[in-house]
């Protein structure tokens, strides 16, 4: 694994919110027992036990998570299923959407959170028949189990697409090297506009990644995880608004950290 891919995952097991707010509560547990022997701890450990339950309260049980992921869903929703804005040289959907453990174990093409990736590519696929396809992402965590390519490769047959058309990219393990490779497998003669096929919320961070990359690409947002508006104030599905802010905050991470490393021409990119 390179070296910052290392990086970035273990920075990510810090400050992911869950975790995150876990430390933060154990923390302020902590202070309040030793309180007795540190005077100064003796009001900071149950201020930081209360923010800390306000905060998971917050992301847990309200629309939290939904207004902090809008912003990433509608930066790009304009070019939600636009399809008449060529011409197409062809369709480049990002890896992520594959399960590749459960795929391995059941030889079956089982998908994620995220598999309207592959569904919505293979939907443009048989629209424009003649159009190639880049899959990206080379990800295989296990060197006898599936690869990201491996199930898509399963999936992409299931769904009546000729492999033949399909160039299966297998070096890029993050959203930047997605676009460096996805650059090596366009020919000199397909100067017209790709589709990019990724979800919702990713899409600001892949526009700027492919933008910088210099890949002539037109948006293909999907996997929402909204409904593109704010909704109400309560809302008491725990799990799942946990798991949108998760997202939701590793984007805005990512977004910094691409501009601030030059991987990115825009903090918050978008598409004229």
């Amino acid at each position: 694994m390179a070296w910052d891919n290392i990086i970035s995952r273990s920075i990510w097991v810090l400050i992911q919110p869950g975790n995150f707010l876990f430390f933060m509560l154990l923390l302020g547990l902590a202070s309040t027992k030793i309180s007795r022997k540190t005077s100064h701890l003796k009001k900071n450990g149950p201020r930081l036990v209360l923010l800390s339950i306000t905060i998971i309260f917050l992301i847990g049980f309200t629309n939290l998570s939904y207004w902090v992921l809008l912003p990433l869903e509608s930066r790009m929703d304009s070019f939600r299923n636009q399809t008449d804005q060529g011409p197409y040289n062809g369709i480049i959907v990002l890896g992520g959407s594959e399960r590749l453990s459960q795929s391995t174990a059941t030889g079956q093409a089982t998908l994620n959170h995220a598999g309207e990736r592959l569904i919505e590519a293979a939907a443009l696929a048989r629209k424009f028949p003649n159009l190639p396809i880049i899959h990206t992402g080379g990800t295989r965590p296990d060197s006898n189990g599936y690869s990201e390519n491996d199930v898509a490769r399963l999936f992409f047959t299931q769904a009546g697409i000729d492999l033949s058309r399909i160039r299966f990219e297998t070096k890029s393990y993050n959203t930047h090297k997605n676009a460096v490779e996805s650059k090596t497998l366009i020919k000199n003669d397909e100067p017209d506009k790709w589709f990019l096929v990724t979800s919702a919320f990713h899409m600001p961070r892949s526009v700027g990644a492919f933008q910088h990359a210099d890949i002539n690409i037109q948006p293909y947002p999907v996997d929402y995880k909204t409904n593109l508006n704010f909704g109400g104030f309560l809302n008491f599905n725990f799990s799942e608004n946990f798991q949108r802010f998760d997202l939701a905050i590793h984007e805005y991470v990512g977004l910094l950290s691409y501009y601030i490393t030059n991987r990115s021409n825009a903090l918050f990119p978008s598409q004229n």
